[in-house]
């Protein structure tokens, strides 16, 4: 802040004006011997050299006139005596005045001058600070709640009312109001300093600072100053929110329309044989047996349950890109889930051998199976698809703390490092070292979603072309209870998808 009017009257400087000269006095005093009269004059200049630039200008007057009786009274002749006999007496007196004026006077433009840009700096700092605190906000509400603490501590003594709070109102948008979203306005009313924000939900926040009055032109600059840094963070916390409203509608739909794909080619196997037992039974009946034509019917029954269950289980994952899956949980063990998942394996083999390795003692988990043994199939599919005929998958669930881990390692060729990052990207296919296999990069994608859900992760444990790949499969087991605790999960329901 600028210089205080009233600092120029403290009693420190009255002190200053009268103890230079008195001390100016006891050092003449000290050299009366050794020096000449008129040479103890520049003693007392020194005196109110020191209180000028130390005090202020009237101060620095007062020490000038002290200084001028002092050295009179006591070093000029007659001794002891106000009297002035000689006229350089006069002319001593007329440059200590002058001094002290002439000095007062820079003296105190130079402080204030100092002041001026000390309390700028300060200003700075504190912007800087507010700017900083006010970064570190990523919602609208936490923002109002730093900015009214910050100008609390920054506004306080100055310029807000004491005894009371700022406040915040919100309330619905009117559209007749004029108020555009994502908008701030500020005024002043009634000795109170009002911020109008607007949210993207089209909700007014509107932000009361009582002020002292009256405010000065210094002072409002400043708060208004604020008020910008406030309006150019809740711009870009709005525009960060846009963004990942955006993001997430984009996600949800690339992520809807993957599994659309990833998994309408498995419709295509009960409708063929849906259709190929039902155009037999329409060409070839009278040369069918009772007993074939019921083996043909109970396909078509079979396969239609089992197209039954992927429409469903397509619309439960569906809901993983919409974020609105409601998970269907039930205790299962890790084992019945695996044995599912390899059966539906089975007729994508073409030589390669399973080797599972399960440890008897691992909990039942609380999760939605159908779409746990999805994610399964998935890493599996996958680990057939890159293993060469004649080599092995190996499978292997133990626990880690509070957490089920499932390893699903093949003999495939294996994935470089710097695609690791990108492995579980919707849609990403390796363009080499895969033997251009088809895959639609959406199987892992989809996998990790599924295990999200349950609170769960994959990750790739490790790659190479000696070793092949593994993929980690984890899950939290807080919720589970011992196997030896609960009955099996029977899994006549499940089905094979």
């Amino acid at each position: 802040m600028l210089l205080n009017d009233n600092s120029r009257w403290r009693w420190s400087h009255w002190l200053l004006a009268l103890a230079a000269p008195l001390l100016a006095t006891l050092v003449c005093w000290f050299f009366s011997d050794l020096l000449p009269a008129a040479s103890l004059a520049l003693f007392y200049l020194a005196a109110v050299l020191l209180t000028a630039v130390s005090t202020a200008i009237r101060p620095a007057l007062l020490s000038a006139v002290v200084s001028f009786l002092s050295y009179n009274f006591f070093f000029t002749a007659p001794h002891f005596t106000l009297f002035i006999l000689h006229r350089e007496d006069i002319l001593t007196a007329s440059l200590l005045i002058l001094v002290a004026l002439v000095t007062g006077q820079l003296a105190a433009g130079l402080r204030e001058k100092v002041d001026a840009l000390q309390s700028s700096e300060r200003w700075t700092k504190q912007q800087m600070m507010l700017a900083q605190s006010l970064a570190s906000c990523v919602q609208a509400g936490e923002l109002i709640d730093i900015f009214l603490q910050e100008v609390q501590a920054l506004f306080r003594p100055d310029l807000l009312a004491p005894d009371t709070q700022s406040v915040v109102h919100t309330r619905a948008s009117n559209e007749r109001n004029g108020v555009k979203k994502g908008s701030l306005s500020s005024h002043w009313n009634n000795h109170c300093f009002h911020i109008v924000l607007c949210d993207n939900d089209q909700h007014l926040h509107e932000i009361q600072l009582p002020l002292k009055t009256p405010v000065n032109a210094w002072l409002k600059t400043r708060i208004e100053a604020t008020a910008e840094i406030l309006r150019l963070a809740w711009s870009r916390v709005l525009l960060v929110e846009n963004l990942q409203q955006e993001t997430v509608i984009k996600e949800r739909e690339q992520l809807r329309s993957a599994l659309l794909s990833s998994i309408s080619h498995d419709l295509r196997t009960p409708l063929a044989t849906m259709i190929g037992s039902v155009s037999s039974l329409c060409d070839l009946r009278p040369s069918l047996s009772e007993a074939q034509q019921d083996e043909l019917l109970k396909n078509t029954l079979s396969e239609a349950r089992r197209l039954d269950r992927y429409i469903q289980k397509l619309l439960d994952m569906t809901k993983i890109g919409q974020g609105e899956l409601k998970l269907e949980r039930d205790w299962a063990g890790i084992d019945d889930i695996l044995s599912v998942s390899l059966k539906r394996l089975q007729p994508l083999l073409d030589g390669q051998q399973i080797i599972t390795h399960i440890d008897p003692e691992l909990p039942l988990l609380y999760v939605h199976a159908a779409l746990l043994e999805q994610a399964t199939f998935n890493v599996l599919e996958n680990a057939v698809r890159y293993t060469p005929a004649g080599k092995n998958i190996q499978i292997n669930a133990h626990a880690s703390g509070n957490r089920l881990l499932i390893d699903i390692a093949d003999s495939g060729p294996g994935i470089p490092p710097e695609h690791w990052p990108h492995i579980f990207d919707m849609f990403f296919t390796l363009a080499k070292g895969d033997q251009q296999t088809g895959g639609t990069g959406l199987g892992l994608t989809i996998c990790q979603g599924i295990l999200a859900a349950h609170g769960g992760s994959a990750n790739i444990l490790y790659s190479s072309t000696e070793q092949g790949t593994c993929f980690r499969l984890s899950l939290p087991v807080d919720n589970a209870v011992p196997g030896n605790n609960a009955e099996p999960m029977d899994n006549t329901n499940r089905g094979t998808l």
